[in-house]
């Protein structure tokens, strides 16, 4: 046993089958069984040679390694030695490698590099990248002889290039960023008018002059939101006066980083309350300049066009379907869509893209199929790729080039590129190809839940339909009803296993990203997909072709007649008890270990993948144990959330219809929705009361319960509410309320900057912490508050700069009061008015929202 497993590790995956230490050569019966399999496949497959290339591999190395010593060895020696699974694990990386699947991992590598970059806690210099990648590629050079070192070597190489193109991506954004929140005039060139809902648009400028801001402090790009009014469209001249501040921080730790995506987008500051909007004369386009502007204007009117056509909600979902522009959609259509597990028809990706080059490739192989002459003569399926691959381009640039996009459009070029050179189009190494491509071009995209979602579902689809096909039997039945009861019984099954896979494998991104899951999705996605794939999609060919003939009209309507039946099965799926569900925020650890569990499941095809359900089950248990926070900050100390005695998460300075009150209810595992309605409900009830007191001329009268205990508090100068454990938190907004709050509060928070004083009785985050750490969770520990940061105080990145100087407490990412004061009688709530913090009326002045 000892000399077969010595030998074992020494063979070598690129010479002859099975060849081993010494020159000796496996057993050639083995090999002569492998031979003959692949013969009898090959005949069943109709000697089709591209398709078996695959199975002949994975017959190959099954017989490789079985035929090695050490592995046969090992099955008869179950004892407590580790040769035994070593030389069974040795067999099982053999078998893989001969069928190509380590390659599949060159991805992952590259994503852990990526992930590497955004992690750093200072910019990474230029040459340090560069020299990193280049230490990679000798390590796989000096590696080149050598099966496992190679391996490593090629892991630790793509990494490092992912690193490095991460930094590359980095320095060909940079740009200028607004540093303070400021009201200025800035004129610019229109590139994007994005319609939003009521009416409302987001402009993107390109800035010409931003107020008194010299060249090299402007930014180069702006984003605002405007009204109705004027019209406008991409080229055109705007000036405007609006309220401009940086890009927004996470609103929680782990959340979404809208600054690090602006950066990326070139995106320097976003605007509000404008006014003064006016258009100025169209200065002359160049170049580029000209084609994407006509190419955007041009996005504007098929939108305008559309939505005109087919009308009401159906209308701007066609919109979104054709030219990506999802902003008009009714917020209530995006709920039911969104509960139904429909959302993704919204998002311009694998789905679409597969319809629209797939029906023009039919369309053009059943045209040259009309005539005789054409077909025998001409490679019809070659031209039809081409044709298909034109289609995919142009709808690429018109939706948008969203990721998602740009996903499917690389799958789609990479699948008719294999069909132009005759060879198999759907495999996993062109999703590796495609993920490659997507990553190298954009590897911020990675972060995002877009490019998570799509890939993880494409990977468990193609993975699961290998698994299928391996396992499917050659024979049918003999009859010719029979065979067609077959075809539709195997139709059928494939679009329900489409869904369920799909599901599952995005089901955990979604949860972090969103905080979400839809058990319906299986249901909805099985009623609405057939509507999608036979009525909207070829609906969108069609209008698109007959568009420059003016003859797309009836097009659109039967695309709004196909989406008329999507949005009602939307709304019944939506209707059902329990179709949308809160899961709460977990932690970034529990997504990563969900992403290899899967990527394991999916890449290796031996039994190796079994090991899947470690990681696996360590991320389901750390995402249905979360840590739930005591206190949560928003990063600029302008609202905050405080779990109250009853634990239950309340909101000062935001209402749970404005964004921040949004993101952290939902992280909290609450329907925000569900809370909004609530608080409408108990304010009409409240009025209702108020005015039957007025009525009856009785000051303390009042129907109904009486109000809470745990509720905030608030009046024009901040808010208090009940901490669980004990005292009060303090949100400050006027500086006429320190000497009150500070003696009262365990926990003050605000937006100005606090007295020295105030932290002699209560633990203080003001604005000098909050511009170090961002936004804030807070867990209690007796008057201690220990917190998780949204980034590391000291941490210095371009699309968020480092604070001047950050106080001690701070860097500790701990604040507890400076000395043990007794704590001061509460005054009566009395000089406390009664607003209600949920109000968004209420909190409006003090907590004006951005276009985020």
């Amino acid at each position: 046993m000892g000399d077969g497993a010595k030998r074992v590790t020494t063979v070598s995956v690129t010479g002859g089958l099975g060849q081993a230490e010494g020159g000796k050569r496996a057993a050639p019966r083995d090999v002569s069984c492998a031979r003959r399999a692949a013969r009898v496949a090959w005949a069943r497959n109709g000697g089709n040679s591209a398709a078996m290339g695959s199975d002949r591999r994975h017959e190959r190395g099954r017989a490789r390694a079985a035929a090695l010593p050490g592995a046969r060895a090992g099955w008869r020696l179950p004892g407590l030695s580790l040769e035994a699974p070593r030389a069974w694990l040795w067999a099982r990386l053999v078998e893989e490698a001969d069928a190509g699947r380590p390659a599949l991992w060159a991805p992952v590598a590259f994503s852990v590099g990526v992930v590497v970059y955004f992690a750093a806690g200072r910019e990474p210099e230029l040459w340090a990248a560069v020299l990193l990648a280049a230490m990679g590629a000798a390590a796989v050079l000096a590696a080149r002889r050598r099966f496992l070192a190679l391996g490593l070597a090629l892991a630790f190489a793509f990494g490092a290039f992912g690193f490095l193109a991460a930094k590359l991506a980095a320095e060909r954004a940079a740009a200028p960023r607004l540093e303070r929140a400021q009201r200025a005039e800035v004129v610019g060139r229109v590139l994007k008018v994005e319609p939003r809902d009521r009416g409302h648009r987001r402009v993107t400028l390109a800035v010409e002059s931003f107020g008194a801001l010299e060249a090299g402090a402007r930014p180069r790009r702006v984003r605002a939101t405007l009204g109705p009014e004027p019209r406008m469209t991409a080229g055109d001249r705007l000036s405007l006066s609006a309220f401009w501040r940086p890009p927004q921080q996470p609103l929680r730790p782990g959340g979404y980083d809208f600054a690090l995506m602006a950066y990326f987008d070139g995106i320097g500051a976003t605007g509000a309350q404008a006014r003064d909007v006016r258009l100025r004369d169209r200065p002359p386009e160049e170049g580029m300049e000209r084609v994407s502007a006509a190419l955007e204007r041009l996005r504007e009117r098929l939108t305008e066009r559309i939505a005109a056509t087919v009308g009401g909600p159906e209308g701007a979902v066609a919109a979104a379907l054709v030219t990506g522009v999802r902003g008009p959609i009714p917020q209530a259509v995006e709920d039911d869509l969104r509960a139904a597990g429909l959302s993704h028809i919204l998002s311009i990706s694998g789905l679409h893209m597969a319809l629209v080059a797939g029906t023009l490739f039919w369309l053009v192989r059943a045209l040259f199929a009309a005539s005789e002459r054409a077909a025998l003569r001409l490679p019809v399926k070659a031209l039809a790729a081409a044709v298909a691959l034109a289609g995919a381009t142009f709808y690429l640039a018109l939706s948008g080039a969203e990721v998602a996009t740009q996903r499917s459009y690389l799958m789609a070029g990479i699948v008719f590129a294999a069909i132009l050179i005759g060879r198999p189009a759907v495999t996993p190494r062109n999703l590796a190809l495609a993920a490659l491509l997507v990553l190298a071009l954009a590897p911020q995209a990675l972060l995002g839940p877009s490019f998570q979602m799509s890939f993880a579902a494409v990977a468990a689809l193609i993975a699961t339909f290998e698994v299928w096909s391996a396992r499917r039997r050659e024979a049918e039945p003999g009859g010719r009803f029979e065979r067609l009861l077959a075809a539709a019984s195997r139709i059928a099954l494939a679009a329900v296993v489409t869904t369920l896979v799909a599901g599952l494998a995005t089901a955990p991104f979604a949860a972090y990203h969103f905080h979400r899951v839809t058990p319906y999705a299986l249901a909805g996605n099985a009623l609405a997909t057939p509507l999608i794939s036979l009525i909207v999609m070829p609906s969108v060919v069609g209008g698109l072709l007959f568009a420059p003939l003016g003859l797309d009209g009836p097009w659109w309507r039967l695309m709004g007649f196909g989406l008329e039946g999507v949005l009602a099965i939307a709304r019944m799926v939506a209707s059902w008890p329990g179709a949308e569900r809160m899961s709460g925020a977990f932690s970034a650890t529990a997504l990563v270990l969900f992403a290899l569990g899967l990527a394991w499941l999916c890449l290796w095809r031996t039994a190796l993948r079994g090991a899947a359900v470690v990681p696996l089950g360590v991320a389901l248990a750390l995402s249905v144990w979360p840590h739930r926070p005591d206190v949560v900050i928003h990063p600029e100390g302008r609202a905050m959330a405080a779990r109250g005695p009853d634990g239950e998460l309340r909101l000062l300075g935001v209402g749970p219809g404005g964004f921040a009150g949004k993101v952290w209810l939902a992280a909290d595992g609450v329907d925000p929705e569900a809370r909004a309605k609530a608080a409408k409900e108990a304010r009409a009830e409240r009025n209702v009361s108020a005015a039957q007191t007025r009525r009856k001329g009785r000051e303390n009268a009042h129907q109904g319960a009486p109000p809470s205990p745990f509720k905030p508090r608030c009046d024009r100068y901040g808010c208090i509410a009940p901490l669980d454990g004990g005292g009060e938190a303090a949100l400050i907004w006027d500086p006429r309320a320190f000497d009150e709050d500070c003696r009262r509060a365990a926990l003050v928070v605000t937006r100005l900057d606090a007295p020295a004083a105030c932290g002699d009785h209560a633990a203080v985050i003001d604005r000098r912490v909050l511009a170090a750490t961002g936004a804030l969770e807070l867990t209690r520990q007796g008057d201690r508050f220990h917190a998780v940061a949204g980034r590391a105080p000291a941490s210095d990145r371009p699309w968020s700069r480092a604070a001047e100087s950050a106080p001690p407490d701070a860097l500790r990412l701990s604040f507890a009061p400076r000395r043990n004061s007794p704590a001061l009688a509460s005054p009566a709530a009395d000089g406390l008015s009664p607003v209600d913090p949920t109000d968004p009326d209420d909190d409006a002045d003090l907590n004006p929202d951005d276009d985020q």
